[in-house]
């Protein structure tokens, strides 16, 4: 089996970061009708303000257990962050205490929607590693519709995670 992660959103809040490059992109534009534009998704595509993300350790205490009880074959990182971001995703993944096997990012010029990076780079890892089941983990609900799509793809939301977590703190406590 292998264990498939996303990065933002899943192990990691990435709000702070969004908002510093969403204040550089609107500059002294004030209006309701933002969208991220191409000097937003420069500034978030890059290392500039990964320093603000923050790991989600509902999300990670899950991964970390889900490891240890289902030992995967492969653990593997597909994340839509940029090849710029590498070296600061490797010392995240470090900090929080997660090793990986690989961790495929996208490339400087890769601007697919998140869905269809992911649902063929799974696919491609599948057969690198000769696996025949996979568990992702994501917080898109675009790339898990997708995923689960695929059959041998157990998918799990991120989002959920963290509430259930929550939840399962408050009710030992």
């Amino acid at each position: 089996m292998m264990l498939v992660l996303d990065m933002d959103g899943t192990l990691f809040d990435t709000s702070a970061r969004w908002n510093e490059c969403e204040k550089i992109s609107r500059g002294d534009k004030k209006t309701l009708s933002w969208k991220p534009d191409r000097v937003f998704w420069e500034c978030y595509q890059s290392p500039r303000f990964m320093n603000l993300d923050e790991p989600k350790w509902e999300v990670i205490k899950f991964v970390k257990r889900l490891i240890e009880e289902e030992k995967p074959e492969v653990i593997v990182i597909v994340s839509g962050r940029s090849e710029k971001q590498r070296e600061v995703t490797l010392k995240q993944l470090s900090e929080i205490g997660i090793e990986p096997n690989e961790v495929v990012l996208r490339g400087e010029k890769d601007f697919r929607k998140d869905h269809e990076f992911k649902r063929i780079v799974v696919k491609e890892l599948m057969e690198k590693y000769d696996q025949d089941k996979a568990i992702v983990i994501d917080d898109s609900d675009a790339v898990l519709e997708y995923l689960e799509e695929e059959g041998v793809v157990e998918v799990i939301d991120a989002k959920k995670i963290a509430k259930r977590e929550r939840k399962e703190n408050t009710n030992t406590m």
